[in-house]
């Protein structure tokens, strides 16, 4: 018994590694490569009155205030071709208005001038919903208990959901006549609700005329829920000599404040037969309240811009440090399989929600042109390379893994900024695509049966993700 409950939880939490778009860092337009958005950048790109990233080039800003707000109206499809089987693909769409909004810079002159900044975003990481069936008839138990083809009912649902919202708090100053010096404090709300459920069921082939056949039925459903509030800081250089803008940024790991978790799970199969034995399992646990801890590695930013005649071209690279696996949420240490079990089982480590990161190096490049003395146009690609890695899990790590998207996403954004006494507009088109030839899949519909415990034998498949946003930003000076 002992070896066959092991055996399920393995095979079951094997199965939980699927993998859209919530394992890059630079999938927000409001990231260093972002070009387009207003103070996306880390070496001085002259726009004024904007709150920047790098929070030295503040000390360049020299309007008392500004007021910015800006709206992406954001299309995105992710597609997982084959995702549950043959012909059954994984689509999720998602159609998304996404404020963000800089509050104000003000700017303390004086002997020493200081120029002050806080910011308010919202970012909707990830918008992941997706379901697919197979109701079909076919061999899927063996023979030798139900002869033939049997009737077989298999579905899949996952959702992945998260939203972040940010505010931060900036100063620059000049500490030399070419060198600027900046420090920012960022509060981080993180929310993320993470909801999984795969059924199979397959009818015996009986002699029996009474009543409705019996059934072998496989199910899990796993459901986590959290908040957590962080804090993390950055430290910024600039220097600024003629035609040569230079940025450098350091942001610290996030640190936790506060957070509250939930967790509720269902895991059950009835007349599974392995050999010459049948087997019954139900495993529940609901747990409230436990303890979140999420992560954000250390990041260094580098940034270099050139003036030429009618514009600028920028360079930037960013690198982001590992993070080992850890348990982002830790459940309760009590067993919840029902029912007698040997006194040395214990599942509670399968509840873990888990995540861990690779070290990724991103890269952008921009140009901006004057096209006549009131608009500047503008044009930017950046990577956006995936940092999971199941690879940095230990072989005997259960639980379920935090993230959906296993695919590197390449950016581009085009537009213009039309430039009056008073005010900025800006708009543009944000487009990005990625996609990979090895996506593996959460569960196989193709060839269930008892020794996969009816979830099949899981391969690599084809996945792509595709987004297209405009960016509308207005930037009014008091």
């Amino acid at each position: 018994m002992s070896k066959i409950l092991i055996t399920f939880f393995c095979l079951m939490f094997f199965f939980q590694g699927v993998k859209a778009q919530d394992a890059n860092y630079w999938s927000s337009s409001y990231n260093p490569a972002g070009f387009l958005t207003p103070g996306a950048v880390i070496a001085f790109n002259r726009d004024s009155g904007v709150m920047f990233l790098n929070p030295a080039l503040l000390a360049y800003s020299n309007k008392n205030t500004a007021s910015i707000s800006g709206s992406i109206y954001q299309y995105s499809q992710t597609k997982i071709s084959n995702g549950a089987g043959t012909g059954l693909n994984l689509n999720a769409t998602s159609a998304s208005i996404i404020p963000q909004m800089v509050s104000a810079t003000i700017s303390l002159k004086g002997k020493h001038p200081f120029t002050l900044g806080y910011s308010l975003i919202h970012n909707p990481v990830l918008s992941y919903q997706v379901t697919q069936q197979r109701d079909a008839k076919f061999n899927v138990l063996d023979d030798s208990y139900s002869p033939g083809d049997e009737n077989f009912l298999g579905q899949y649902k996952k959702q992945n959901t998260i939203n972040e919202t940010s505010g931060t708090i900036s100063g620059g100053f000049k500490i030399a006549e070419h060198w600027a010096f900046g420090i920012s404090a960022e509060g981080l709300l993180r929310k993320q609700t993470f909801d999984t459920d795969i059924s199979s069921r397959a009818l015996l082939n009986t002699n029996t005329d009474s009543g409705l056949p019996p059934f072998t039925n496989v199910e899990s459903s796993y459901l986590a829920s959290y908040f957590q509030v962080g804090l993390r800081f950055k430290t910024g250089f600039a220097y600024d000599e003629g035609k040569n803008h230079l940025g450098l940024t350091i942001s610290s790991p996030l640190l936790h404040i506060a957070g509250n978790a939930n967790i509720l799970s269902d895991n059950a199969f009835n007349n599974l037969r392995l050999g010459r034995d049948t087997f019954n399992l139900l495993a529940n646990s609901r747990q409230q309240n436990l303890k979140v801890k999420y992560k954000l590695p250390l990041s260094i930013g580098l940034g270099y811009a050139y003036d030429y005649k009618k514009g600028q071209v920028y360079f930037v690279a960013e690198y982001f440090a590992k993070v080992n696996a850890y348990n982002l949420i830790s459940p309760s240490d009590r067993n919840f399989v029902k029912g007698d079990i040997p006194p040395d089982v214990n599942f509670s480590s399968s509840l873990q929600f888990q995540d861990a990161r690779s070290s990724v190096i991103n890269f952008g490049v921009g140009v901006s042109y004057l096209i006549r003395p009131d608009v500047t146009g503008f044009l930017s690609l950046h990577t956006d390379f995936n940092y999971a890695n199941n690879a940095l899990y230990k072989e005997d790590d259960d639980g379920y893994k935090t993230n959906t998207a296993y695919y590197n996403i390449y950016h581009c954004q085009l537009g213009a900024n039309l430039k009056r006494r008073k005010f900025n507009f800006r708009a543009g088109l944000l487009l990005a695509y990625g996609t990979t030839n090895k996506y593996m899949q959460e569960v196989n519909f193709d060839n269930p049966n008892e020794e996969n415990f009816l979830n099949g034998n899981v391969i690599n498949t084809n996945a792509s993700h595709f987004s297209a946003g405009l960016l509308l930003t207005y930037i009014h000076n008091l």
